[in-house]
């Protein structure tokens, strides 16, 4: 039985950041192409920075580019009265970054929840820091109808967490049923090392199988073994007991969309002919 299903607008297109960079006109033209393949139904929204809203309005076409915008804690005030209304550019998505002040107390909270009520058609992901992803704070997001965005990477080590770090996170958003999505450093299904920069990088198939096995009531314990294994078959085994896990994982931030649909064919968790006909 196909897995297809189970990664249904799972890697979203963060083709202009680190460490891709490609240029906006560019990036634009190859999530429109890859829209017209099977692989669009594995694609999410294209992730670009606020900055370049009006740049890329100027590159759609006739066509419609469904975006997350990347803020900053900063700028919400900005957009407290009114948003951006773009040719072509529908915005279904916000994800708030934590700067300054923000990123040592959870004063932050107040500004997203009125930033919420103004612009209830649009989600918020809020990216937290590991020091910040209390339950408390978890169960706020929650109440709130937000989610977690949580890094996993980036070009300096300390981006990084540990394994036992990233695990204590998907325990807590899992425990108030938070959802989340990751960014950075998940370029492979398997864990993996750069042999450039020496960093161990996460492997998402890992995640994913971590998330099952902590949904599924069994411990931080056995969720770190899963997401510090090298072996596919226990990660493949953890998976088929269905998709919920995808409740918890909506989705993660890739800048090459195609590298980790090719690993999961690879694996033959996915079929070639299901991605590359």
């Amino acid at each position: 039985m196909s897995n297809a299903h189970q990664f249904h607008r799972f890697f979203d297109d963060s083709a202009v950041y680190y460490p891709c960079f490609i240029p906006l006109d560019r990036a634009i033209g190859e999530h429109f192409d890859r829209q017209n393949k099977p692989m669009s139904r594995f694609i999410g929204t294209l992730i670009l920075p606020l900055d370049t809203l009006e740049d890329a309005a100027q590159y759609t076409g006739d066509e419609v580019l469904r975006v997350s915008v990347v803020i900053s804690i900063e700028e919400l005030a900005d957009l407290q009265s009114s948003f951006y209304e773009l040719p072509n550019i529908n915005i279904v998505s916000v994800e708030i970054k934590l700067v300054g002040a923000a990123l040592t107390s959870t004063s932050w909270l107040d500004a997203v929840e009125k930033f919420m009520h103004q612009h209830r058609n649009i989600f918020v992901w809020v990216e937290v820091p590991t020091g910040l992803v209390t339950e408390t704070t978890a169960r706020k997001l929650r109440q709130m109808g937000a989610g977690l965005k949580y890094r996993t990477g980036g070009d300096r080590e300390e981006l990084f967490p540990t394994p036992q770090e990233l695990v204590a996170v998907l325990r807590t958003a899992i425990d108030v049923s938070l959802p989340f999505k990751l960014t950075a450093g998940l370029h492979r299904a398997l864990r993996y090392r750069d042999e450039k920069t020496g960093r161990l990088h996460f492997g998402f198939l890992n995640i994913a199988a971590a998330v099952a096995t902590l949904r599924a009531g069994k411990g931080e314990v056995e969720a770190l073994a899963i997401l510090e294994g090298d072996d596919a078959a226990p990660l493949i085994h953890a998976l088929k007991n269905g998709d919920a896990w995808r409740d918890s994982f909506r989705s993660f931030s890739t800048c090459n969309v195609v590298e980790p649909l090719n690993s999961l064919i690879d694996l033959d968790v996915l079929g070639e002919e299901e991605v590359h006909p």
